[in-house]
């Protein structure tokens, strides 16, 4: 009997520590993975922004070089 009620009492013991390992390994896992959406569109935003000012700069800069080129071609085709 003593046997018996050794085994079982181990087998109990097993199963608590195995359920409590589920449900720490559970939480761990929500935790991993709440991402707030709001810091993530916003952050997406900020970066989608500056991209833009930047392609709106090069363009300006492009530009001007350009119309500095064309500018130095007129002068070169008129002399």
């Amino acid at each position: 009997m003593k046997n018996k009620k050794l085994i079982v009492g181990v087998a109990v013991g097993a199963a608590i520590l195995a359920g409590a390992a589920v449900i720490v390994a559970r939480r761990r896992a929500k935790n991993c993975h709440n991402l707030d959406l709001q810091e993530v569109k916003d952050n997406f935003r900020n970066k989608l922004q500056e991209l833009q000012r930047n392609a709106e700069k090069e363009a300006k800069n492009i530009a001007s070089e350009a119309k500095d080129k064309a500018n130095e071609w007129v002068n070169k085709a008129n002399l």
